[in-house]
């Protein structure tokens, strides 16, 4: 009961907050749309109009506000890929093969695009986007919590999925979140943030584990491997590294190896469920054939399964084989171009975690590297229409690039020689001035 009193308290603090700083508001969307209070707080009925109150608060703040500042910095080339989806996506809703269907979907995308460019134009530096960070890690690390907790009590709920989403689609949203708060827990400073940041890391991996999805459990793999090879080699850093593999290794027991293990099985060893996917992919790649400019629509997809000879309704169970049969061609290289080009402008940055100024900076950096490397792998298995998470850890990356201001091109080695030359030079003497002759003076 004390939870859901906080969640009212906070939600319509935060709505009226929203109206004169609607970074708040922000924080406060985010939040609700990564801990689903509806679904943690059952008993109290049905609360969806808490995020959509919150958002619309944040919305008129927003306009309030001049809709912020769209000088974009490094991260121009990221929002403009992201704008051009955004269009993409919403053109081919209009020459869907069921256009009531395609809107509807573009309705619920524009819950997520709206507090999107909200964050991209009013996020300026740090002091904005760590709370941002902070909310993601704190509201999936409570999730953790309380699955962790039903677990106790005897029944995984993990395994059935949570607030709407089954289990791959839930075990997608934990992947994503595992690497920002890895990267909290290495840079904290204070004993008790770091301690807090630690916890949730290990309730977020638990909760992956009990979600029993493979695709996510390959993110795992992925993030791991990415996270040793931008990480400082040094012995801290291995052992903590190390720790966490242990800590993962102990909580698979026997009956998870034995299903995680089937990831990996041979064409003759794999079970129905792998198969399947695999067979749907190549359907998918009929419908880009046939639509590969615009694809049928948004959310088309599971209205034509039927006609591939699988129920109606079957998703596609991969991001992006879905979002290419959906959108076209060109709509799916917008939305990899998206995260793609946000991995590659913050790669740089995260791995200045030791010799960086901003220790801070270069972990934020680090966590929206494994976001997106976690998302795009467990996103292959996984269909994952409408998931803020990868979204809004994203809007990290972009609010730290957009606070770095405009990229400038390194000086060369002679450019630097010269100019230490120059500044070590003695300064130059010149004659003292003649005295003026008495007829040029006043």
């Amino acid at each position: 009961m004390k939870g859901l009193i906080l969640t009212y308290i906070i939600s319509y603090s935060g709505m009226v907050a929203a109206l004169r700083y609607p970074l708040i508001g922000l924080y406060v969307f985010v939040g609700l749309s990564v801990l689903r209070p509806q679904e943690i707080f059952m008993f109290a009925g049905d609360m969806p109009n808490l995020s959509l109150y919150v958002g619309a608060a944040t919305f008129v703040g927003w306009v309030f506000r001049g809709f912020g500042t769209w000088g974009m910095g490094r991260a121009r080339v990221v929002v403009w890929i992201f704008l051009s989806f955004v269009s993409l996506f919403v053109i081919s809703a209009f020459f869907a093969l069921n256009t009531a269907v395609a809107f509807k979907s573009v309705g619920d995308f524009a819950k997520l695009v709206f507090p999107f460019l909200a964050g991209i134009t009013l996020i300026k530096g740090e002091k904005e986007w760590r709370p941002l960070l902070w909310t993601i890690v704190l509201c999936q690390g409570y999730v953790g919590f309380e699955q962790n907790l039903n677990y106790v009590r005897g029944f995984n709920s993990a395994s059935a999925g949570f607030g709407g989403m089954d289990n791959n689609f839930f075990g997608l949203s934990l992947v994503t979140t595992l690497g920002p708060a890895i990267a909290l827990t290495l840079v904290s400073k204070r004993w008790w943030s770091r301690v807090v940041a630690a916890a949730a890391t290990a309730l977020i991996l638990h909760t992956t584990l009990l979600t029993f999805s493979r695709g996510a459990m390959l993110g795992l793999i992925a993030v791991g491997v990415v996270c040793f090879v931008m990480m400082p080699k040094r012995p801290k850093y291995l052992a903590a590294l190390l720790v966490l593999v242990l800590v993962a290794a102990r909580l698979t027991g026997p009956q998870l190896f034995a299903r995680y293990g089937t990831a990996f099985a041979s064409e003759e060893e794999r079970d129905g469920s792998a198969e399947s996917r695999i067979v749907l992919w190549m359907d998918c790649l009929k419908v880009i054939q046939k639509y590969p400019g615009l694809g049928v629509g948004p959310a088309n997809w599971r209205v034509i399964a039927s006609s591939y000879g699988w129920p109606e309704g079957k998703s596609a169970h991969s991001v992006w084989m879905e979002t290419a049969a959906e959108v076209g061609i060109p709509g799916a290289l917008a939305l990899v171009m998206f995260f793609g080009s946000a991995l590659v402008k913050l790669w740089p940055i995260a791995r200045q975690f030791e010799t960086g100024e901003n220790r801070y900076e270069a972990a934020a950096a680090a966590s929206v590297v494994l976001a997106i490397v976690g998302f795009a792998v467990s996103g292959q298995f996984v269909s994952a229409p409408g998931l803020e998470v990868p979204y809004f850890v994203t809007l990290v990356g972009i609010g730290l690039l957009k606070g770095k201001g405009s990229e400038q091109v390194a000086p060369t080695p002679q450019a630097r020689n010269a100019a230490a030359k120059v500044t070590a030079s003695p300064p130059m003497s010149f004659p003292p001035a003649r005295p003026r002759p008495a007829l040029f003076r006043r």
